[in-house]
């Protein structure tokens, strides 16, 4: 003689998601965001930093090119 089970399966058939489940998407969500915004944040330093960089070697080469002609004018004004 077979048996058949008149019980109820003990899973949740719903596709809902649990409170726990949406906590814990909401949480994956939050976090996903803040990675994004912490890369935006450090490629955007990156950028600002070789900028400043670039900036401080032109200056640096503009010093340069005033201290020669400097001394090219006191050369010149110790011979006269």
């Amino acid at each position: 003689m077979s048996e058949t089970s008149t019980q109820a399966p003990s899973e949740k058939t719903s596709s809902a998601p649990t409170s726990g489940e949406a906590a814990t998407s909401v949480v994956d969500t939050i976090f996903d965001l803040g990675f994004g915004w912490a890369a935006t944040g450090l490629k955007l330093g990156k950028t600002a930093l070789e900028q400043g960089a670039k900036t401080l070697a032109q200056t640096a080469k503009a010093l340069e090119t005033l201290a020669a002609e400097l001394e090219k004018k006191e050369q010149h004004e110790s011979k006269t």
